[in-house]
């Protein structure tokens, strides 16, 4: 069987829809309403919000990795192997994503006290805003913007809004933080993003950019500043 794009992009655009259908009343919305609180928590106590943080997104990726990954693997299994081995990394990545949310739950690493962040950096704020917006797009089409998407959109059912909201908080601090997770938050982005937007689901641009972002910051500060200081 031969690849297909607009196979594989209509059927991405099918397995969205299917989850749209199942889970945003009530599951996304209860996604948004908490991530939306957590993020506030975060903001204003810093560190002592941590523990509440992790265990949002623990939860979140586990949700993730059970329908992107399990059930996403059968998905693709029936439109094709061929389809399959492009879909294959997704489910992988999820699964290790969410074994490290788990281990942040009883290991905490994260740093999320922000008062000596450079200004600069709030600048990969406008993505981890796009990624909980995530503005409904309709395959072949275009986009719907409309602000009820702040409450309804894929954010917390899809993987790739989530990693731009929880990989955008994590730039702000990085190197400092669970260094792990950060990179395979970037990793799903480097990885992901690409096919995604190359099959014509364009919403995900932004993950591309918070991913090559990243990666900047881990080749900056692992492979040039660190070494020289040590």
């Amino acid at each position: 069987m031969n690849f297909d794009v607009h196979i594989f992009g209509e059927g991405f655009h099918r397995f969205v829809q299917q989850e749209m259908d199942w889970f945003t009343v009530p599951l996304g919305i209860i996604f948004h309403v908490l991530a939306f609180l957590v993020l506030l928590m975060v903001f204003i106590y810093g560190n002592r919000a941590r523990k509440v943080f992790t265990v949002y997104f623990a939860l979140n990726w586990l949700f993730l990795f059970g329908f992107w990954g399990v059930y996403g693997f059968i998905y693709w299994a029936q439109i094709g192997p061929v389809y399959l081995a492009t879909f294959i990394m997704t489910p992988i990545l999820l699964g290790f994503i969410a074994a490290a949310w788990i281990k942040e739950c009883f290991n905490p690493s994260i740093d999320l006290d922000f008062r000596k962040v450079p200004v600069g950096r709030y600048m990969i704020l406008l993505i981890v805003l796009w990624g909980f917006w995530y503005p409904t797009y309709i395959y072949g089409e275009g986009f719907t913007f409309s602000w009820r998407d702040l409450l309804l959109s894929n954010f917390g059912l899809m993987p790739c809004p989530t990693t731009m909201v929880a990989l955008g908080i994590f730039t702000l601090k990085y190197p400092a933080g669970n260094r792990r997770l950060f990179k395979l938050l970037t990793a799903f982005a480097l990885v992901i993003g690409p096919p995604t937007v190359a099959a014509g689901w364009y919403p995900d641009i932004p993950l591309i950019m918070i991913g090559l972002y990243g990666l900047i910051l881990i080749i900056s500060y692992d492979f040039i500043l660190m070494p020289r200081s040590r």
